[in-house]
């Protein structure tokens, strides 16, 4: 039982993390997550989560709530006459999270503490600004 709570699956570690199972087993595979399998499964010793690829995939995930605004949020793109379009694109949290290595869960961390910039809409879906998409932070965790 104590070996256990000492290793964590992916899907664990993905949740613990914010990151999506599939980018752990990215990581465990370019080997910037030590792992080993055990009965077929990938197991991840809780020694990793501290792992320098960890950190930068989940970097400001624990930020206070006085962060809202994080200054790698989009800025808002003006036409010829200095105006904002009032058409965006708008992507689901579900679209989102499938052209990234975020899981749902993380998108709406991300959210909350500002690191996207969107919006609720009248049935209170959070609708996500496609120009999130060329983010620093978002680009390097798109699916290609």
């Amino acid at each position: 039982m104590a070996q256990q709570k000492q290793r964590l699956t992916t899907s664990e570690f993905a949740s613990t993390t914010g990151l999506s199972t599939s980018m752990v087993s990215k990581l465990i595979r370019e080997g910037k997550i030590k792992a080993e399998k055990i009965s077929g499964k990938w197991m991840i010793p809780s020694s990793q989560l501290k792992a320098d690829a960890v950190r930068k995939g989940t970097k400001g995930l624990k930020a206070s709530p006085k962060v809202k605004t994080a200054k790698s949020a989009p800025k808002k793109e003006k036409d010829t006459q200095g105006k904002v379009p009032a058409t965006k694109k708008m992507l689901s949290i579900a679209e989102f999270a499938g052209m990234t290595y975020l899981t749902e869960h993380g998108v709406r961390e991300w959210l909350k503490q500002g690191r996207l910039a969107g919006q609720q809409n009248d049935k209170g879906e959070w609708q996500i600004e496609a120009l999130n998409l060329d983010v620093p932070d978002v680009k390097r965790l798109l699916r290609q």
